[in-house]
């Protein structure tokens, strides 16, 4: 008995070879895109807190305006449960480019390098350059830079050493802005610190003990890394005014000696100008000529002690700034990174759910089929003797061995193909090196149980059902579902102009609900998951177009101290440039509530209503046009997100000085990347007291090439005035990075989403004709052609396929918007408008789906025994 009945279970796998494969690809799609996308967020993360663990890398770092002195390292190394250690940095350009360089001094056990090859530099002349400099010079070469008007490194020639990879620095290809060159750093070294002067110490790295077990990436960091930045930041509030103090009274000292040696120098002259009358005329010419080079020096002497006063009035309070990994200047490859991965487990927590729905629903269907197509062979072997349980685990075997082979091969491909691919677009730039790929049972055993929620569950509640008739009405074959009128029915002006073949069509379809549902269902799945990755694509494609080329398309924006020159008036005069437009400029840096990094925010302010053309301001909904009022300022629209503001209502930010100011929100504009507030000049002087005053200018370009805006960048930062050119190429890059790494994942969604779409037709049209193939047969008998046959039954997939497609476009544009707000960073928000392909690609791939498979339908029909399936009940 036993043996018949395992022959009976191999017998149900060999004949229905295509829906155990069905079953099984459905699984595979199902736990392939929940694990992989599941898994490659912790596996890179686990792989970069280990890197930055291995480089012992600093949580918080601390720059001032002019240096650590020696009050401050007291102060700093006197915070408790942390390390802190001093270095320096300065920026530089290689000699005869534009190419800037930021020089290291090599750490002792904070942000330590890895050396790729060579050695590092022992000797003040000695250097090793960033790993990407490898193919550019080799060991034993010299590489000389420029400086700048402070000079900080004692030497200007180096003899390269070695190759070595920053642990704070992580991206290859966006590096952030310099001080030197064009503006942007595109490489970076590290000497001895004996290299550089050793007046005061440029940076201070704290490392805290209780954050070295934590992984970098959790919120349990985050939050923890904010109190700690919130007690640094208080413990820095009065630095400023301590150290400007302590500058001037040094200065005033040295001041007040020279001028103490200028009144001593003056008084001995009158003393020897008094004698001159009592000498003799040779000793008095030769006196004359001695007193008019003293008096010449202390001509010059009196020039440059009013030159040192000026200077002294000319000092301002030095700013204290604490960084961040993220905001570390550099630091923009590590929010690359965190967003990216951020961005992949967005997307896992929503797209293998809608996939693993549409599959179980199709692996029902296909489940309740098999039940049905096994009633006689259920009737015989109860008939025979076996319970039940026996029967019912014929089909859990059937459903659990389909689904689990699917299942546990996409577990292993999620695990180690996926997240390979994903992780590898992503660190391709970065310094981390490979991903470490590990095993994760938590995700595994989720899938399983999916797998069998999905399979397995479904078999043996259809089974059970069935099995609760008698072996003798199990023998006979089930009774047809009956025929009912329809609802076009009771429209005879629509019903009666129906052909015969249309009519049957339409009481078919309402005919087999369970069908139509699973159809309807599965294919708008499909297309919304389609609909949703290619979307996700064509947005963040024109994330960087849309920012830099529609809403601020100024070539680059030029910062000063709040002093015109006339060589930079004649710049701006000059033929090289389009148009410029003066601004009130100045950069906040604020906390926000539920944001762990603090966040940028640029302040924008003009006399006129608009910035022109440099600044496209357009209403974050309606996109119309945005002026300027006196009442309030304009909001960028991630920056109203992270506030979770309105328009009309208010914000609250930090100026220079530490003062809270209550900003009104006017309207909030659309923007894509950064954090800005624009307002009048009139609204700017009532928010901050004083009243605006021209710092800034947009400027465009007649020749907008990217070499020739690195060239005037050059040229511009070597004014005295400007102490800032910003270009938007940083930012375009550090877009870039983001955009490249979610487009790869999508690609390999996309794809996954077509193979779903392919799978659930073919199961569908397959069990379709299956169950069917009496009544095609009887048609056939009747006289009806071989296409009148295909598409008698063919007309009721397509006509579902189509309300399909519609209501997949409809919720693949919801699954495709919820996703864009998930993904992102703190300062990127990627819009949710798609071009008309993104419509017409899920169409046309569904239409070319259903016309390769009425192809192998119709082929199908062509050879089906017409005698053979009408006796097949008998």
């Amino acid at each position: 008995m036993k043996q018949t009945y395992w022959k009976d279970i191999r017998r149900a796998f060999g004949k229905s070879k295509g829906r155990f494969l069905s079953i099984m690809l459905l699984m595979m799609l199902g736990s392939f895109a929940l694990v992989g996308l599941k898994v490659t967020g912790p596996d890179m993360q686990s792989t970069a807190s280990s890197y930055l663990k291995k480089h012992n890398t600093m949580d918080l770092a601390v720059m001032s305006d002019y240096g650590l002195s020696s009050d401050d390292q007291k102060e700093l190394s006197s915070i408790k449960g942390a390390t802190v250690e001093y270095g320096y940095l300065a920026d530089v350009t290689i000699k005869g480019t534009d190419d800037a360089v930021r020089v290291f001094s090599k750490t002792k056990d904070i942000s330590t390098f890895e050396l790729v090859s060579g050695r590092f530099a022992k000797t003040s002349s000695e250097i090793v350059l960033s790993a990407q400099l490898k193919g550019t010079y080799k060991i034993g070469d010299t590489i000389t830079f420029s400086q700048g008007k402070t000079k900080s490194l004692k030497k200007n020639t180096f003899t390269v050493v070695g190759f070595a990879n920053s642990s704070e620095i992580l991206s290859t290809t966006s590096l952030g802005s310099s001080t030197a060159g064009d503006g942007l750093l595109s490489s970076y070294a590290i000497v001895a610190p004996s290299a550089f002067f050793s007046d005061v110490y440029t940076i201070a790295r704290i490392r805290y003990n209780d954050l070295k077990a934590l992984n970098p990436f959790t919120d349990t960091y985050s939050k923890k890394l904010a109190k700690h930045q919130k007690t640094l930041d208080e413990l820095l509030a009065d630095n400023g005014e301590q150290r400007l103090s302590s500058l001037k009274s040094s200065v005033q000292s040295q001041i007040d000696a020279s001028q103490k040696q200028l009144d001593a120098a003056k008084a001995q002259v009158a003393q020897q100008e008094a004698l001159l009358s009592s000498l003799p005329q040779e000793q008095a010419a030769a006196l004359q000529a001695q007193l008019t080079q003293a008096k010449a020096t202390i001509t010059s002497n009196e020039k440059a002690l009013a030159s040192a006063k000026a200077d002294m009035q000319a000092l301002t309070k030095p700013s204290y700034t604490s960084y961040t990994r993220s905001t570390l200047p550099g630091g923009e490859g590590y929010e690359t990174y965190g967003s990216s991965t951020d961005s992949i487990s967005s997307i896992g927590n929503l797209f293998p759910v809608v996939l693993y729905l549409v599959a179980a629903l199709v692996t029902f269907t296909t489940m309740t089929r098999f039940v049905d197509e096994e009633r006689t062979n259920s009737g015989i072997l109860k008939a025979l003797g076996y319970d039940n349980k026996a029967v019912i685990l014929k089909f859990v075997i059937y459903g659990f061995v389909g689904s689990m082979i699917g299942t546990l091969i996409g577990i292993v491909a999620g695990h180690y193909l996926l997240s390979r691919i994903i992780a590898e677009i992503i660190t391709g730039s970065m310094t981390i090196g490979s991903t470490h790929y590990a095993f994760y049972w938590s995700y595994t055993l989720l899938a399983i149980f999916l797998g069998l929620i999905s399979a397995v569950l479904p078999a043996y509640l259809i089974a059970r059902r069935e099995l609760s008739e008698k072996p003798s009405q199990l023998l006979l074959p089930k009774p047809p579902v009956k025929g009912a009128k329809v609802w076009l029915e009771h429209l005879p002006f629509i019903w009666n102009r129906l052909s015969f073949t249309h009519k049957v069509t339409v009481r078919n379809i309402f005919r087999y609900k369970t069908r139509m549902l699973m159809t309807v269902f599965g294919v708008a799945g499909s297309v919304s998951l389609l609909f949703a990755g290619l979307g996700i694509q064509s947005s963040l494609g024109k994330v960087v177009d849309n920012q830099f080329k529609t809403l601020m398309p100024y070539d680059m924006m030029v910062i000063t101290n709040g002093q015109t020159s006339a060589s930079l008036d004649k710049f701006l005069d000059s033929k090289d440039v389009s148009k410029e437009k003066g601004i009130t400029y100045t950069s906040l840096t604020e906390t926000i509530s539920g944001v762990t990094d603090k966040q940028t925010v640029s302040v924008m302010a003009t006399s006129s209503k608009d910035f022109g053309s440099f600044v496209n301001l357009k209403d974050a909904k309606t996109k119309k046009a945005l002026h300027l009022s006196d009442k309030g300022a304009i909001i960028s629209e991630k920056l109203a997100k992270l506030y979770k503001v309105k328009a009309g209502d208010s914000i609250s930010i930090t100026d220079d000085s530490g003062k809270k100011r209550k900003v009104k929100i006017a309207a909030i504009a659309e923007m894509n990347v950064g954090h800005y507030l624009f307002m009048t000049d009139s609204y700017y002087q009532k928010l901050f007291g004083e009243k605006a005053s021209t710092n800034a200018y947009f400027i465009k370009l007649k020749n907008a090439s990217s070499s020739n805006i690195a060239d005037q960048s050059t040229k511009l930062l070597k004014e005295d005035n400007v102490t800032a050119v910003l270009q938007n190429a940083s930012l375009i890059k550090t877009v870039q990075s983001v955009v490249k790494s979610l487009n790869g994942a999508m690609t390999i969604l996309v794809i996954v989403s077509v193979m779903l779409a392919v799978v659930i037709l073919y199961n569908l049209t397959n069990i379709n004709v299956a169950e069917r193939i009496r009544e095609l047969s009887t048609i056939k008998v009747l006289g009806f052609y071989n296409n009148e046959v295909t598409m008698y039954i063919y007309r009721e997939t397509i006509s579902l396929s189509l309300v399909g497609i519609l209501l997949g476009l409809v919720a693949g544009k919801i699954l495709h918007q919820v996703i864009m707000g998930m993904i992102g960073s703190s300062s990127i928000l990627f819009g949710t408008e798609v071009g008309f392909s993104i419509y017409a690609t899920p169409i046309i791939t569904i239409i070319l789906i259903l016309l390769v498979l009425g192809f192998m339908v119709n082929n199908r029909l062509r050879r089906v025994d017409m005698l053979e399936a009408l006796k097949s009940v008998d």
